[in-house]
């Protein structure tokens, strides 16, 4: 116990010393002491951030696919889909998120897909079967109408791309059935 706060008075007499140390300025002290402040309320804000998606995806499905592994999915007790689609199929290499989809449940069908528009709005473009984890599918397949919506400006394969609804996201064309 003796050499326990022998140590801790060591350490402390240290600190003080190298602080009041020559080639150390007050202003650069505090200027410091801003930064460290600074970082812990960024840090803060991350794990409350975290805190939040930890408690919003709690009750919602994982939706893990292959095919979209450049997406971040959950599913709804109600098969509605959240989705958040990144700029690399390999997410730890990601830099930017692309676009936030929604997918509405529904059935690969040009009738639905006109369904899920006049109830939620254009730009459902792209089908994706869940079961076969494909784009489009069969005629009558279940799976979801998706809209992305891009959360800034970029180059896709189609074209540019702005802010906004992405009317020409990976468009399946629906077949009557």
């Amino acid at each position: 116990m003796k050499a326990r706060k022998w140590f801790a008075g060591f350490a402390l007499v240290a600190l003080v010393a190298s602080a009041c140390s020559p080639g150390v300025s007050a202003s650069e002290v505090a200027a410091k002491d801003q930064e460290i402040a600074s970082l812990k309320a960024q840090v803060a804000e991350l794990e409350k951030s975290a805190k939040f998606w930890q408690q919003l995806t709690a009750v919602m499905t994982p939706v893990e696919m292959p095919s979209m592994s450049d997406h971040r999915a959950v599913m709804l007790p109600s098969g509605v889909v959240l989705a958040t689609h990144f700029d690399n199929m390999d997410l730890s290499r990601a830099e930017n998120l692309n676009w936030v989809a929604l997918g509405i449940p529904g059935k690969f069908c040009k009738s639905d897909q006109e369904r899920v528009e006049q109830a939620y709005g254009k730009g459902f473009t792209h089908f994706h079967d869940l079961q076969n984890d494909t784009h489009g599918g069969e005629p009558g397949a279940e799976g979801v109408w998706f809209v992305h919506v891009a959360v800034r400006s970029f180059d896709a394969p189609w074209g540019s791309v702005s802010p906004g609804v992405d009317q020409n996201f990976m468009v399946t064309s629906a077949p009557d059935c």
